[in-house]
């Protein structure tokens, strides 16, 4: 039986992509991803449904960080893609490669 493919949105992509070999917290993310996003820039109300739906396709995992950690004292949670995240997103990148290099013949 076929595994049934992981579906991703182009914001699952954006945090997939960044959290890469990173580990970062929410706002972390939103100064990484916003500055070269064209349309929209993702805010708090995006990016931690977006982390939180990620989190339980078990693509990504998540720990609490020190509590005095940071300004304000407040605790961070920090964000890390799982191998199955990173072979989501492989799986897609490889796609994306493959419709950019097709030809059409007519």
């Amino acid at each position: 039986m076929a595994k049934k493919p992981i579906k991703l949105s182009s914001i699952d992509e954006d945090i997939l992509t960044v959290l890469l070999g990173r580990e970062l917290y929410g706002l972390e993310l939103l100064d990484y991803i916003n500055p070269g996003r064209p349309g929209l820039p993702l805010t708090y109300g995006s990016i931690y449904p977006a982390l939180n739906r990620l989190e339980k396709k078990g693509l990504i995992e998540s720990r609490w960080g020190d509590e005095s950690t940071g300004s304000s004292g407040a605790r961070r949670k920090y964000y890390k893609v799982t191998g199955l995240g990173a072979s989501c997103l492989s799986d897609v990148q490889n796609y994306r490669l493959m419709l950019s290099q097709r030809t059409v013949f007519g």
